[in-house]
Protein backbone atom coordinates (compact mmCIF):
# COMPACT_ATOMS: atom_id res chain seq x y z
CA UNK A 1 0.00 0.00 0.00
CA UNK A 2 2.65 2.60 0.93
CA UNK A 3 4.59 1.56 -2.34
CA UNK A 4 1.32 2.52 -4.54
CA UNK A 5 0.87 5.73 -2.54
CA UNK A 6 5.04 6.47 -3.59
CA UNK A 7 4.13 6.06 -7.20
CA UNK A 8 1.28 8.14 -7.20
CA UNK A 9 3.04 11.23 -5.70
CA UNK A 10 6.11 10.82 -8.12
CA UNK A 11 4.03 9.78 -10.99
CA UNK A 12 2.50 13.36 -11.53
CA UNK A 13 5.86 15.23 -10.97
CA UNK A 14 7.90 13.02 -13.82
CA UNK A 15 4.68 13.23 -16.38
CA UNK A 16 5.10 17.17 -16.77
CA UNK A 17 9.00 16.41 -17.55
CA UNK A 18 8.68 13.77 -20.02
CA UNK A 19 6.26 15.97 -21.71
CA UNK A 20 8.49 19.11 -21.19
CA UNK A 21 10.78 16.89 -22.65
CA UNK A 22 9.44 15.30 -25.68
CA UNK A 23 8.29 18.95 -26.65
CA UNK A 24 11.06 20.82 -26.37
CA UNK A 25 13.89 18.43 -26.13
CA UNK A 26 15.31 18.25 -29.54
CA UNK A 27 15.31 22.03 -29.55
CA UNK A 28 16.63 22.53 -26.25
CA UNK A 29 19.63 20.92 -27.96
CA UNK A 30 19.80 22.62 -31.01
CA UNK A 31 19.56 26.40 -28.95
CA UNK A 32 21.99 24.98 -26.45
CA UNK A 33 24.52 24.40 -29.86
CA UNK A 34 23.55 27.78 -30.82
CA UNK A 35 24.29 29.34 -27.62
CA UNK A 36 27.75 27.55 -27.42
CA UNK A 37 29.10 28.58 -30.94
CA UNK A 38 28.18 31.90 -29.99
CA UNK A 39 29.62 32.20 -26.78
CA UNK A 40 32.60 30.33 -28.44
CA UNK A 41 32.83 32.74 -31.23
CA UNK A 42 31.51 35.99 -28.78
CA UNK A 43 33.96 35.25 -26.43
CA UNK A 44 36.87 34.89 -28.86
CA UNK A 45 36.00 38.24 -30.25
CA UNK A 46 35.70 40.10 -26.79
CA UNK A 47 39.06 38.27 -26.08
CA UNK A 48 40.64 39.72 -29.42
CA UNK A 49 39.42 42.88 -28.80
CA UNK A 50 40.64 43.21 -25.21
CA UNK A 51 43.54 41.07 -25.47
CA UNK A 52 45.26 41.77 -28.52
CA UNK A 53 43.68 45.44 -29.43
CA UNK A 54 44.19 46.65 -26.22
CA UNK A 55 40.40 47.97 -26.46
CA UNK A 56 38.45 48.83 -23.08
CA UNK A 57 36.17 45.87 -21.59
CA UNK A 58 32.85 48.23 -22.59
CA UNK A 59 34.03 48.69 -26.38
CA UNK A 60 35.33 45.60 -26.42
CA UNK A 61 31.72 44.18 -25.03
CA UNK A 62 29.67 46.27 -27.56
CA UNK A 63 31.95 45.20 -30.69
CA UNK A 64 31.46 41.45 -29.47
CA UNK A 65 27.75 41.59 -29.22
CA UNK A 66 27.38 43.84 -31.97
CA UNK A 67 29.31 41.21 -34.61
CA UNK A 68 27.63 37.76 -32.89
CA UNK A 69 24.31 38.32 -33.05
CA UNK A 70 24.37 38.34 -36.43
CA UNK A 71 25.16 34.33 -36.75
CA UNK A 72 23.31 33.70 -33.56
CA UNK A 73 19.99 34.97 -35.58
CA UNK A 74 20.97 33.15 -38.78
CA UNK A 75 21.22 29.59 -36.44
CA UNK A 76 18.53 30.12 -34.39
CA UNK A 77 15.95 30.80 -36.98
CA UNK A 78 16.88 28.44 -39.65
CA UNK A 79 18.36 25.64 -37.74
CA UNK A 80 16.78 25.72 -33.90
CA UNK A 81 13.35 27.06 -35.09
CA UNK A 82 13.76 25.76 -38.70
CA UNK A 83 11.86 29.02 -39.95
CA UNK A 84 12.16 29.32 -43.85
CA UNK A 85 10.91 31.97 -46.58
CA UNK A 86 12.10 35.67 -46.14
CA UNK A 87 12.81 37.21 -42.67
CA UNK A 88 11.14 39.71 -41.14
CA UNK A 89 12.43 43.09 -39.75
CA UNK A 90 10.04 44.09 -37.87
CA UNK A 91 8.83 40.74 -36.33
CA UNK A 92 12.33 38.61 -36.11
CA UNK A 93 15.02 40.98 -36.55
CA UNK A 94 14.20 43.78 -34.67
CA UNK A 95 12.85 41.49 -31.62
CA UNK A 96 16.08 39.47 -32.40
CA UNK A 97 18.49 42.82 -31.67
CA UNK A 98 16.16 43.91 -28.66
CA UNK A 99 16.81 40.70 -27.08
CA UNK A 100 20.33 41.24 -28.09
CA UNK A 101 21.01 44.48 -26.52
CA UNK A 102 19.16 43.52 -23.62
CA UNK A 103 21.74 41.20 -22.70
CA UNK A 104 24.90 43.83 -23.92
CA UNK A 105 23.26 46.23 -21.56
CA UNK A 106 23.57 43.82 -18.70
CA UNK A 107 26.62 42.65 -19.94
CA UNK A 108 28.17 46.49 -20.82
CA UNK A 109 26.76 46.77 -16.96
CA UNK A 110 28.74 43.98 -15.26
CA UNK A 111 31.98 44.66 -16.82
CA UNK A 112 31.95 48.58 -16.49
CA UNK A 113 31.31 47.86 -12.59
CA UNK A 114 34.25 45.05 -12.77
CA UNK A 115 36.90 47.08 -14.36
CA UNK A 116 37.06 49.44 -11.37
CA UNK A 117 38.17 46.37 -9.39
CA UNK A 118 40.44 44.37 -12.20
CA UNK A 119 41.56 44.40 -15.53
CA UNK A 120 41.93 40.59 -16.15
CA UNK A 121 40.81 39.28 -19.10
CA UNK A 122 39.25 36.40 -17.76
CA UNK A 123 37.68 37.75 -14.86
CA UNK A 124 36.05 40.37 -17.49
CA UNK A 125 34.85 37.24 -19.66
CA UNK A 126 33.97 35.41 -17.43
CA UNK A 127 31.46 38.65 -16.12
CA UNK A 128 29.83 38.91 -19.99
CA UNK A 129 29.21 35.04 -19.67
CA UNK A 130 27.44 35.77 -16.24
CA UNK A 131 25.42 38.79 -17.73
CA UNK A 132 24.34 36.98 -21.09
CA UNK A 133 23.26 33.73 -18.98
CA UNK A 134 20.73 35.49 -17.06
CA UNK A 135 18.79 36.36 -20.31
CA UNK A 136 19.50 32.97 -21.81
CA UNK A 137 16.19 31.28 -20.75
CA UNK A 138 13.71 34.04 -21.34
CA UNK A 139 15.34 34.59 -24.23
CA UNK A 140 14.16 31.02 -25.20
CA UNK A 141 10.81 31.58 -24.18
CA UNK A 142 10.30 34.64 -26.24
CA UNK A 143 11.17 33.29 -29.22
CA UNK A 144 9.39 29.61 -28.84
CA UNK A 145 6.12 30.83 -27.36
CA UNK A 146 5.87 34.17 -29.00
CA UNK A 147 8.42 35.18 -32.34
CA UNK A 148 8.75 31.55 -34.08
CA UNK A 149 6.10 29.84 -31.85
CA UNK A 150 5.04 26.71 -33.88
CA UNK A 151 2.63 24.49 -32.67
CA UNK A 152 3.18 21.01 -30.52
CA UNK A 153 2.53 17.65 -30.93
CA UNK A 154 0.09 18.07 -28.42
CA UNK A 155 -1.72 21.24 -30.20
CA UNK A 156 -1.96 19.42 -33.31
CA UNK A 157 -2.98 16.31 -32.17
CA UNK A 158 -6.12 18.06 -30.62
CA UNK A 159 -7.23 20.02 -33.31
Amino acid sequence: MVVTVTCTLVAPTIAPSRNFIAEHGEKLLRYCGVSLVNVVFGQGLLALCLAVLGLGGVVSQVIAASVSAIPAYLLSRRWVWKQRGPDSLRAEVLPFWVMALVGLAFAVSAIAVMERFTESTLVLMATSLAAYGVVWVAKYVVLDKIMWHTPSSADTSSA
